[in-house]
């Protein structure tokens, strides 16, 4: 994550390796979700439950902003959380 992006520390373990995910991120997925899904159309079921979860994704994206993946154990939120503990302790601290 370069410095000019704002970030917090993870709120379930407390890393600091923490990645921006972006809306983009979700368009792109989506939009590969559904390509490979369109694809495994030979097995139906799978496909078609590949090809809705792609556009899901594709629709859901412009609302995907500010989120924010943990490196360590996967959790993701949405930036800035409101119920972050250590927000709280650098509040007491300054």
């Amino acid at each position: 994550m370069s410095k000019s992006e704002k970030w917090e520390p993870c709120p379930r373990c407390g890393s600091n390796r923490v990645e921006s995910r972006g809306g983009c991120f979700f368009f792109l997925v989506g939009l590969a979700l559904t390509g490979i899904s369109i694809w495994l159309l030979i097995i139906p079921p799978i496909g078609i439950i590949g090809i809705i979860t792609g556009i899901l994704l594709m629709i859901i994206s412009p609302f995907a902003k500010n989120m924010l993946q943990c490196q360590d154990c996967k959790k993701s939120w949405k930036y800035p959380a409101e119920n972050n503990p250590y927000k709280k302790i650098e509040n007491k601290i300054d």
